[in-house]
């Protein structure tokens, strides 16, 4: 039997008929609330240019609704941080407004008054996120609540734990509409308020069924801050999972979104299709996982089973990735892949090397392995870096490493085949390969890089840093605690860029062309010390750079042993850190 079409009802409509004899509630889906200061001000400052324009009405947007069976109550697909904030901003006005009649025609937008004789209780005007709800019934919804919620506040007994809480953007919404309010006049308060009430409209769009709000969720282009993909795919996919489990999955959702972030939880979801369609994406991401949806040899369906997915590999790129945890290795393997994964993700300006170690932990659960795959993972996707990988062939890369994990029974499997293909890429009619096992080959495309003139600039500079830190890191000793602090760290030219003094009697002007920016001429320092050594001779710089009794980096360390810096010590250092990057990425044995 064909399902019924959903009835669709759209029509222009004021805030005060809006909200009369309705009620609202913010599903469990939607995002919290996150307008914040600008967004407050923005919204009082155009509704008073409206006003001061005399225009007749100034329109809002659009709020897309969902009826439920009661025929009052609606479910907020669309408009649940314009709706929110007016609500705020009318509880403000009624605590600013002397006159009894406004304060009580105010609270009757917020609150519908309830029938003692009929048994009808009272009922707020509109429900909220479940983190908001105990701070509107006590503050919002009651005489002078608002004022009381800024000194609560100001006072530290209203707890929140940063300025991305729903709570500190209710701060903000107050404060900023309160000393809105306080530059009005009774008179003009009152015109602002009658305004808002009857000359502010939405396109108010009501349907009866939850697809179809959907689909017109997804179309629709408000006022609010722009969704993302990761919005309208929790969203698509609540609707499949049964009703009783909907706030478990929600749940979860924003714990995972809360640890890691919301950009990071659209990469993740990104990385899965990656993952589950082993191809370059066509379309935008949302339509990319409905063509996954679809297709049943795809591995992943709508409803618990994607969130079951996501959440899953968000726990794994939490706790393997961006703040790695591998209890069962030692302290110093520990300590290596922390900061292998911590140099990975700051300094390689792609993350395709991402979805094959989140499958590869998903498939085989073992952090043994999953160690020795993290550095094969790396000098893979470091020696493709060299070689000037495009985004395509990088991505052609990582799926064929994809298939290969998935076609593997063993971690053992993965590992020992990882190396042993000669990887041929198609760039345009010329085709491409890197021969892994070719150590002549490796060595070349290292040394287009390694021994450029002009490393300290390479791949705007992210190169230097990678290499003298990854360097510095394989120098270490057992107890190598790992950096405090990536973002203090700069690179040092030995001899300076622009020398005077001594350094003129050294090294000619072609010499320090010639050397000035190479790999040998480098090293690592805290931004402290680097501002500190400046351009002084050698003998000083070392000062400088050994203050302390243990500078923290071996590879700056090394140049104690150096009584002076010419020629002949430039280039013995550089032989050195190229044979070290030759043992890491052209070892005896690939595993």
């Amino acid at each position: 039997m064909p399902q019924e079409k959903p009835i669709i009802e759209a029509k222009e409509i004021n805030v005060r008929d809006l909200l009369m004899n309705r009620f609202f509630e913010i599903p469990l889906y939607q995002r919290p609330f996150s307008w914040n200061e600008e967004n407050f001000q923005e919204l009082v400052d155009d509704i008073r240019d409206a006003i001061d324009s005399q225009e007749e009405n100034y329109f809002l947007g659009t709020i897309l609704l969902k009826a439920e069976e009661d025929g009052i109550t609606y479910e907020i697909v669309d408009g649940q941080q314009r709706l929110t904030s007016l609500i705020v901003l009318l509880a403000v006005f009624g605590d600013y407004a002397n006159n009894p009649e406004v304060k009580e025609d105010i609270k009757a937008c917020l609150v519908q008054r309830g029938l003692r004789i009929g048994g009808i209780p009272t009922r707020e005007r509109i429900r909220v996120w479940r983190d908001l709800e105990k701070n509107f019934s006590e503050y919002i919804y009651k005489d002078r609540g608002t004022v009381r919620f800024l000194e609560d506040f100001n006072s530290k007994r209203i707890k929140y734990p940063d300025k991305d809480s729903p709570v500190y953007h209710l701060y903000e919404a107050i404060k900023t509409f309160r000393d809105f309010a306080e530059e009005l006049n009774e008179k003009e308060l009152i015109m602002f308020l009658e305004y808002l009430l009857t000359g502010v409209y939405f396109v108010r769009i009501i349907t009866d069924n939850r697809s179809s709000a959907f689909r017109l969720f997804n179309v629709l282009n408000t006022r609010g801050l722009p969704l993302s993909a990761a919005d309208v795919l929790k969203s698509m996919n609540l609707e499949f999972v049964p009703e009783e489990r909907r706030e478990d999955y929600f749940k979860k959702w924003r714990e995972i979104e809360e640890d890691i972030g919301r950009e990071r939880l659209e990469s993740i979801i990104s990385y899965v299709r990656t993952i589950f369609a082993e191809e370059k994406a066509k379309r935008e991401l949302v339509d990319e996982f409905e063509m996954l949806f679809k297709d049943k040899d795809s591995g992943i369906r709508k409803g618990t089973e994607f969130f079951d997915i996501i959440l899953e590999y968000g726990g794994i790129y939490k706790d393997k990735i961006l703040d790695p945890q591998l209890s069962s290795l030692s302290p110093q393997e520990r300590v290596s892949y922390q900061t292998l994964m911590e140099l990975m993700n700051r300094f390689l300006p792609f993350s395709d090397w991402i979805p094959p170690l989140m499958l590869f932990y998903k498939k085989f659960k073992d952090e043994s392995t999953l160690y020795q795959f993290a550095f094969l993972l790396e000098r893979k996707f470091f020696i493709e870096w060299c070689a000037d990988f495009t985004a395509t062939e990088r991505l052609t890369s990582s799926i064929n490493l994809i298939k290969l994990i998935k076609e593997q029974k063993t971690s053992e499997g993965v590992l020992n085949r990882m190396f042993e293909y000669s990887e041929e890429i198609r760039r345009g009619r010329e085709r491409r390969k890197i021969d892994f096992v070719d150590r002549e080959a490796v060595k070349n495309i290292l040394l287009s890089k390694l021994s450029d003139s002009q490393f300290y600039s390479l791949k705007g500079g992210k190169m230097a840093r990678y290499v003298l830190l990854r360097l510095d890191m394989e120098m270490q000793e057992e107890n190598f605690p790992g950096y405090a602090n990536l973002s203090t760290i700069t690179v040092e030219h030995i001899l300076p860029r622009l020398p005077q003094g001594e350094w003129l009697s050294i090294f000619s002007e072609e010499d320090v062309d010639r050397i000035v920016n190479k790999l040998g001429n480098l090293t690592l320092l805290n931004k402290r010390r680097n501002s500190r050594a400046s351009n002084y001779d050698f003998e000083r710089k070392k000062e400088k750079y050994f203050e302390v009794k243990r500078n923290p980096f071996a590879i700056t360390a090394m140049l104690r042993e150096y009584g002076k810096w010419d020629m002949n010590s430039f280039e013995k250092r550089h032989r050195e850190l190229l044979n070290l990057a030759f043992r890491i990425y052209i070892p005896e044995r690939l595993v």
